[in-house]
């Protein structure tokens, strides 16, 4: 019976720079935070960008398209 790696599966934290889906907007990892949280970049509706401190496993990967 093969052995699974546990470390395959967990999420790895995003690197600074990485661009990823924040709920419906897409937003730019600065660094890392207190806890498991790091600080993203974003553009809201209202048109202003906002630094925020996010959990980093509520960040998704993009799809391999923008558009």
């Amino acid at each position: 019976m093969p052995v699974i790696s546990r470390r395959r599966n967990t999420k790895r934290k995003p690197l600074r720079g990485t661009l990823a889906r924040y709920r419906n907007r897409i937003v730019e990892v600065l660094g890392e935070a207190r806890g498991q949280r790091v600080m993203i970049r974003s553009i809201h509706e209202d048109g202003i960008e906002r630094l925020t401190a996010v959990k980093w496993v509520n960040l998704l990967p993009l799809e391999t398209g923008l558009f």
